[in-house]
C-alpha cells in the first residue's frame, strides 16, 4: 500500500477546489463511503473476484462483521501489550520510548485518508450532480453496482507500471483488433511518432498531425481500407509513391503552399472609401461575432477619424490591422460571392501590406497588445486560406504575447477602466478559441493551461450596452472569474445582480437546484446580441478543449479505460447541459425556428456536433465481444452510436441545395472544411465497420455519407484543400461501395480542374456567380450593417465636438498627427457614450 499513487485533481474554471489532506482525524465517511471502502477492502483480501448470489454476500457481510469484532478485539489486546512491552530502562530513565507503526497501523492511517479523500469527492459529485440534474439514488446506485474488476487500485508502482507496459503492448501496430482495452486501440500511437517530419520540404510543411484531426482519422480510414479489409483491398486506391499511411499523403490543407507575398506593394495604399467601408461592413457581420480580438466600438471611431481627417497618420501596426481586416473579409466577399467583389483587389495584396508594416521585423521586439492583435488577425487570415501549420505557428505568437501581458488573469487594477478590462477579457478568449481550434485540427497540445488561467468569460452584453445598469454591474463585479456564470445567482428584481455570489461551501441541495435553475432562466432571458451568442461558443469551447487534453494527450494512453469512461459521460454530461442551457433564439434543434441570427445559430450547431464527436471518438472503433465485458462493451457501442449520430447531424445542416455562397454566408466559413471532414471520416469509419454500431441507420449513414461527398464536390470548385479532400473521401466511398452493394450511382464523378491562385476570382465567378439564394436572410437586407453610413453622415456634425473626445480616447497626438497607443479604452474613457458609434441592427 506504500506505493499508492493518485491522479491530482485538475482544476478547471467554475470547478471547486478540493480541500482534503493526509490526517488523522476526520469526520465519519458517509453510509455510501463505508459500503463502498467495505467493498474494496473485502476484495483487496480475498484478491478480488467476482460476485455471487445472495446468499453468498449474506454471508461475506457476516464474516465482514466477524472479522471487524476480530481486529478491535486485537487492537485492545495489542495496546496493552505495548504498554506493558515498553524497555523498563527507558521507563526509569524518563525517556520516552518510540515504536514505529506496523503494517495494520499503516494500513489503517492510509484508509482514513483514503475515506476523507473518497468524501470529499463524493462531495464534490453531488454538487456537480446538482448542476447537472443528476440523483443521490442514481449516483449511489451507479456506485454500488460498479463492476469490480473496473476499480483500478494501483497499489504497487510496480503493479502500475506493469499495466503501463501491458497497455503500450495492446497500442502496437496491427493490435487495434485485438485490444481488450477501447482506448489501446483509440489511442494506437497517441505517445510517440512513427515517421520523421523533418524529412523534407513537404513533411516540415505539414508538421505533427495528432490524433484529435480529422486528418489523422483519414489516415486510419485509409490504412484500414487498403490494409485491414481483404475483399476491399483490391479495389482501393493506391497514392502516389504507396506512402498512403503517411500523414502528408492524408494532408489536403494547403501547407505545402507558400504563401503569396507581393515584395513591391504600397504598404500605405489604401482601396477607396466605398470599398473599404463594404470590407469593414463583411468582416464585422461574418468574423467579428466568434473572434472578438479587436474592440469594435473604439476601432470603427478610429476608422472614422482616419478616412475623415485626411491628416491624421495612423502608426503602422494600426494600419497592419485595418489591412488584415481587409485581407479577411476579401476572401468571405469572394466565397459569398458578393456583386462588388469585381472591384477589390487579391487578398494577398492586403496581407502583403500588413506583412510590411508591422511583421517582417517583429521576432525579438517585447510583446505589445496592438502585435498580439496584429498575429491573432494573420492566424486567422491563414487559417481560412488553408494555411493550418502557419496559422498554428502564428497563433502560438499570439497566445504566449498575451501571457507576457496578463491577459491570461482577471484584471483588478484600479487604474484600468471596466470597459477595458472587458475588451482585454474577449481579447483573450478569442486566442483561446482559436488555440482550441487549431488544437483540434492539427491534433497538437493546446497552447494554453486552463489551470491558470483566471480571465472571466466576457458578459453577455454588447459593448453599445456597457453603459446599461445590468451590464455595468457585471462590468463592476471583480471577483468573477473563469465560467462565472456558474458561481451566483441573479437578482429576481433585474436580469443579472453579480453582486449575490453563492457560498459553494454552504450551500444546499434546495439551494443549489434553485441556483441551476435561475441560471438557466436568466440565460435564456437575455436579448439575442453577437455578445451572448459569443458567450455560448466560449463557454462550449472550454468543454470541448477538455475533451481534446483528457482523450487525445498523450497522458490518455496511460489512464485506464474506465477512468476513460467516466470522462467520456462527465463531458457528455456538460455538452448535453450546454445545449439545455441555450436560449430559443440560438436553439438549432427546434424544428419551428426563424432565420433571426441563423448565422450564429449555424455556428453553435457546428461547434457542438464537432464536440459531441472529439467526445465520442475514441469508442468508434471494432471491438470483440468476447473481449468485453458487458458495462464497456454496452457503452462502448452506446458511445459509438451517438459519434455517428452527431456526424449525421452536423451533414444534417448543410443545405439540400447545392449553393456554395449560401452556405458559406450561414455558417463558419473559415472552417467549413474542418468541420465537415471531421463528420465525413465519422461516415466512412461507420461504413467501414459495416454500421455494426447503428445497424438499424446504416441507410441514413450512406445518405449523409454521400451527401457529405457531394458538398465536397461543390465546394471543389473554388477551393483547392476541398477538392483534395473530395477526391480522398470520393475514391474511399467507391472502395466501400463494392463489399457494402451501396448505390453510388448518383455521386458526381467528373474531375474538377483547379485553377491556380491567380485565377481565383475568375473560378468562382464561373462557378458560383448564376447561384441565387432562394429566399432573402434578414440578415442580408441593406440595411443590416448600415452602421458605417450612419456614422458618416454624423461625421460631419459631430466633428467639433468629437475632436476632444478623440484627442484623449485614440489617443491622437495633434503635434505629429499620429494615432498612438493600443485599441483599448483609457480609464478616463469609462463614460464615453458609445450611442454614435454604433448602430443596433449591425447584430
Amino acid at each position: 500500500m506504500n506505493g499508492m499513487s493518485f491522479q491530482g485533481w485538475t482544476m478547471q474554471p467554475g470547478g471547486y477546489a478540493l480541500p482534503y489532506q493526509e490526517v488523522e482525524l476526520f469526520s465519519p465517511p458517509s453510509a455510501t463511503v463505508r459500503a463502498i471502502l467495505l467493498k474494496l477492502q473485502y476484495h483487496e483480501l480475498c484478491g478480488g473476484g467476482g460476485g455471487g448470489g445472495g446468499e453468498e454476500e449474506e454471508e461475506e457481510e457476516e464474516e465482514e462483521e466477524e472479522e471487524e469484532e476480530e481486529e478491535e478485539e486485537e487492537e485492545e489486546e495489542e495496546e496493552e501489550e505495548e504498554e506493558e512491552a515498553k524497555n523498563p530502562n527507558c521507563r526509569e530513565a524518563g525517556i520516552i520510548c518510540c515504536y514505529t507503526d506496523g503494517k495494520r497501523e499503516k494500513s489503517k492511517r492510509q484508509l482514513a485518508t483514503l475515506s476523507a479523500k473518497v468524501q470529499t469527492y463524493e462531495e464534490v459529485i453531488r454538487k456537480m450532480s446538482l448542476r447537472f440534474g443528476v440523483s443521490d439514488e442514481q449516483l449511489m446506485s451507479n456506485a454500488m453496482t460498479c463492476d469490480s474488476n473496473q476499480i483500478v487500485l494501483a497499489e504497487q508502482s510496480e503493479t502500475a507500471s506493469a499495466f503501463s507496459r501491458g497497455r503500450s503492448l495492446f497500442a502496437n501496430d496491427n493490435s487495434e483488433r485485438k485490444s481488450r482495452s477501447p482506448s489501446a486501440a483509440s489511442h494506437a500511437g497517441t505517445d510517440r511518432v512513427q515517421e520523421d517530419f523533418n524529412r523534407d520540404d513537404s513533411t516540415r510543411a505539414t508538421g505533427y498531425i495528432g490524433k484529435s484531426s480529422e486528418v489523422s482519422w483519414l489516415q486510419k480510414l485509409r490504412k484500414r481500407v487498403n490494409e485491414d479489409v481483404p475483399d476491399i483491398k483490391q479495389s482501393s486506391p493506391t497514392p502516389e509513391a504507396n506512402d498512403d499511411n503517411l500523414v502528408t499523403a492524408n494532408n489536403f490543407y494547403e501547407d505545402n503552399k507558400n504563401v503569396d507575398i507581393i515584395e513591391d506593394v504600397q504598404s500605405h495604399g489604401m482601396p477607396r472609401q466605398k470599398i473599404a467601408e463594404l470590407l469593414l461592413r463583411a468582416y464585422f457581420k461574418s468574423v467579428h461575432p466568434s473572434f472578438p480580438i479587436i474592440g469594435m466600438s473604439t476601432f470603427i471611431s478610429q476608422y472614422q477619424l482616419f478616412f475623415s481627417q485626411p491628416t491624421v497618420k495612423p502608426g503602422n501596426k494600426w494600419l497592419a490591422i485595418l489591412n488584415l481586416i481587409f485581407a479577411i473579409a476579401t476572401v468571405y466577399a469572394h466565397m459569398i460571392s458578393a456583386d462588388w467583389r469585381s472591384d477589390l483587389e487579391d487578398h494577398s495584396v492586403y496581407f502583403s501590406r500588413a506583412r510590411t508594416l508591422s511583421l517582417q521585423d517583429t521576432l525579438l521586439d517585447h510583446p505589445d497588445l496592438q502585435q498580439l492583435q496584429i498575429e491573432g488577425l494573420t492566424s486567422f487570415y491563414l487559417l481560412a486560406t488553408g494555411q493550418i501549420n502557419r496559422s498554428w505557428k502564428l497563433c502560438g505568437f499570439a497566445v504566449r504575447g498575451a501571457i507576457a501581458l496578463g491577459l491570461h488573469l482577471r484584471n483588478v487594477d484600479p487604474s484600468t477602466s471596466d470597459t477595458s478590462k472587458e475588451i482585454r477579457y474577449r481579447v483573450w478568449w478569442a486566442l483561446y478559441w482559436m488555440d482550441h481550434l487549431l488544437s483540434v485540427i492539427t491534433g497538437r497540445p493546446c497552447c494554453i493551461s486552463d489551470g491558470a488561467c483566471t480571465t472571466p468569460v466576457p458578459i453577455p452584453y454588447d459593448e453599445s450596452d456597457f453603459q446599461k445598469q445590468e451590464a455595468a454591474q457585471m462590468l463592476s463585479n471583480h471577483s468573477r472569474r473563469g465560467l462565472w456564470v456558474h458561481d451566483w445567482t441573479p437578482a429576481p428584481s433585474t436580469l443579472a445582480s453579480p453582486s449575490q455570489l453563492e457560498d459553494s461551501k454552504s450551500t444546499t441541495e434546495t439551494a443549489g437546484a434553485k441556483s441551476d435553475a435561475s441560471e438557466t432562466d436568466w440565460l435564456k432571458s437575455l436579448p439575442s446580441s453577437m455578445s451572448l451568442y459569443f458567450f455560448h461558443l466560449a463557454t462550449l469551447t472550454s468543454i470541448a478543449k477538455r475533451a481534446n487534453m483528457k482523450l487525445y494527450s498523450a497522458e490518455a494512453v496511460q489512464a485506464p479505460w474506465p477512468s476513460l469512461e467516466f470522462t467520456i459521460q462527465s463531458l457528455t454530461l456538460e455538452a448535453n447541459t450546454w445545449l439545455a442551457h441555450l436560449p430559443e433564439s440560438y436553439d438549432f434543434k427546434l424544428l419551428h425556428t426563424t432565420q433571426t441570427m441563423i448565422t450564429q445559430k449555424t455556428s453553435l450547431a457546428f461547434s457542438y456536433y464537432s464536440t459531441k464527436i472529439s467526445i465520442t471518438r475514441p469508442c468508434l472503433c471494432r471491438l470483440e465481444k468476447h473481449c468485453q465485458t458487458d458495462g464497456t462493451y454496452e457503452f462502448c457501442c452506446k458511445t459509438a452510436a451517438d459519434c455517428v449520430e452527431a456526424a449525421t447531424g452536423l451533414i444534417s445542416l448543410l443545405p439540400d441545395s447545392l449553393e456554395t455562397s449560401l452556405l458559406h454566408k450561414i455558417s463558419p466559413w473559415w472552417c467549413l472544411l474542418h468541420y465537415l471532414m471531421q463528420a465525413t471520416t465519422v461516415l466512412l469509419l461507420e461504413l467501414s465497420f459495416r454500421a455494426e454500431h447503428v445497424p438499424e441507420r446504416a441507410v441514413e449513414v450512406s445518405h449523409a455519407a454521400k451527401k457529405s461527398v457531394k458538398w465536397l464536390h461543390e465546394l471543389s470548385h473554388s477551393s483547392a484543400p476541398a477538392h483534395r479532400a473530395w477526391k480522398r473521401c470520393n475514391d474511399l466511398l467507391h472502395s466501400l461501395s463494392q463489399p457494402l452493394n451501396l448505390d453510388i450511382s448518383d455521386l458526381p464523378s467528373d474531375e474538377i480542374m483547379v485553377d491556380p491562385p491567380d485565377s481565383f476570382v475568375s473560378v468562382l465567378e464561373s462557378s458560383l456567380l448564376e447561384q441565387q439564394i432562394p429566399t432573402p436572410l434578414p440578415y442580408l437586407e441593406p440595411d443590416a450593417l448600415d452602421f458605417l453610413d450612419k456614422q458618416q453622415t454624423q461625421s460631419e456634425s459631430q466633428s467639433s465636438s468629437r475632436s476632444n473626445i478623440f484627442d484623449e480616447y485614440l489617443p491622437y497626438d495633434p503635434n505629429t498627427g499620429q494615432i498612438t497607443g493600443s485599441f483599448f479604452p483609457a480609464a478616463s474613457s469609462l463614460d464615453l457614450d458609445f450611442g454614435y458609434m454604433l448602430d443596433r441592427s449591425v447584430y
